[in-house]
């Protein structure tokens, strides 16, 4: 079997930040590329180191290269012998050969001799999102699962040779100066963790991050798909679901047709390929061949975050072939608050294959079944849930009596 590989994703890339010389007046120089944490809410923390000898006192510089959309509020300085005293003139251009950008002063007093100037600032316009591909085993007991990352790049600035993290996880975007302070903050722990030999995905406080080791470029306006985790093969099952609210409490005087709900359940259990692995949330589009060995569409869905060692369920819409007829049948109060009401739930299989239904009655109150033709499983205090084999070209009907004291 195939070892899970989760490829580490990307590195963005900046046009090197120069720095222009006001009062101490030093050279233009260029950095190694940026560093950038990008969060799936259009914002990004970049990182970027800028070679250059600044002796100790109080200057000026100038830094270009900047994206357009920089918050210029964010921007700091992390070398522990400089203290940044202000900001201003903050400034976009066009140019001819590298697109885009923005430069800004900084009033800095250096207390000490330093050769290169570290900076961090968050940008806007920068963001990521998930999606996945899972071809679904013509017996629909397995399947292979393939990730990817998609980077948009509309901040205002062309990236290169930039390493570059993905963090998956909800962070707090509101009071400003805390986000940014968490955000550099996080910042230093994910340069740690970049460090690391191997080092793909890993867990940062209550989020994971995704590294690509290898640098990348990405032009202004650009997007990039990245291959995030390679094919992995897990166990899936296959769901019929109905499921429906009772209208305990009065008469329904017709017959209601419904839908019958498909699904796949993915098994992820712990020390499986697929189950060892968290996933950022994102599109999964859910494929299967057909007897001709030509790949179709079933449908596509949506997961959320989803840690390591949780099952995945995923709905591809509603069974053609299976019809649903639900009837009460009889209604009755025996008491101003007691409400008693039966019901036949008709199961028609139009296909030529036998079916398994999850038949779903959804009650609230002090509610139990009375009788019932099939057996009844209590799954939450307001659930119960039957299971129904349908022969293919046939029918199975459930009929059960519920009373409920509201």
């Amino acid at each position: 079997m195939r070892k899970w590989s989760m490829v580490s994703v990307m590195a963005l890339v900046l046009l090197p930040l120069g720095v222009s010389g006001g009062r101490g007046g030093a050279e233009e120089g260029e950095g190694d590329g940026p560093s950038l944490t990008v969060y799936s809410g259009n914002i990004a923390l970049v990182r970027r180191d800028v070679p250059r000898v600044l002796s100790s006192g109080p200057q000026t510089v100038r830094i270009d290269g900047l994206p357009t959309n920089l918050d210029p509020s964010s921007l700091v300085v992390l070398n522990g012998e400089i203290t940044l005293l202000g900001a201003h003139g903050f400034r976009s251009y066009q140019d001819v050969a590298s697109g885009p950008g923005a430069s800004i002063d900084l009033d800095l007093d250096v207390a000490s001799r330093v050769e290169a100037l570290e900076l961090a600032f968050l940008t806007a316009g920068l963001s990521w999102s998930a999606a996945y591909s899972m071809v679904v085993a013509r017996d629909d007991e397995s399947a292979r699962v393939e990730g990817y990352a998609t980077v948009s790049n509309n901040s205002g600035a062309a990236y290169s040779d930039a390493e570059f993290q993905l963090l998956a996880g909800t962070i707090r975007r509101g009071g400003g100066g805390r986000y940014e302070a968490d955000a550099i903050s996080g910042l230093r722990a994910l340069e740690s963790a970049a460090q690391a030999p191997q080092m793909q995905q890993a867990a940062f406080g209550d989020y994971h991050v995704y590294t690509l080791s290898t640098p990348i470029s990405l032009r202004s306006g650009e997007s990039r798909r990245i291959r995030l985790m390679g094919a992995a093969t897990a166990k899936t099952e296959k769901l019929y679901t109905l499921s429906q609210a009772v209208a305990y409490h009065r008469q329904s005087p017709e017959p209601v047709t419904s839908p019958v709900v498909v699904s796949y359940r993915v098994e992820r259990s712990e020390g499986s390929e697929l189950g060892e692995v968290p996933l950022p949330g994102g599109q999964v589009r859910i494929m299967q061949r057909d007897d001709e060995g030509r790949i179709k569409l079933l449908g596509i869905a949506t997961i959320s975050n989803t840690p390591k060692a949780e099952d995945l369920r995923l709905s591809t819409g509603y069974a053609f072939d299976i019809v649903a007829t639900r009837t009460q049948t009889d209604y009755e109060r025996p008491a101003g608050n007691v409400y008693e009401s039966a019901w036949r739930v008709e199961l028609r299989n139009r296909s030529d294959e036998d079916v398994r239904v999850r038949v779903i009655e959804q009650l609230s109150g002090d509610w139990s079944i009375v009788e019932s033709s099939h057996r009844s499983e209590k799954i939450s205090a307001g659930a119960a849930l039957f299971l129904l084999d349908v022969p293919a070209g046939g029918a199975t009907t459930l009929e059960y009596r519920v009373s409920v004291k509201s």
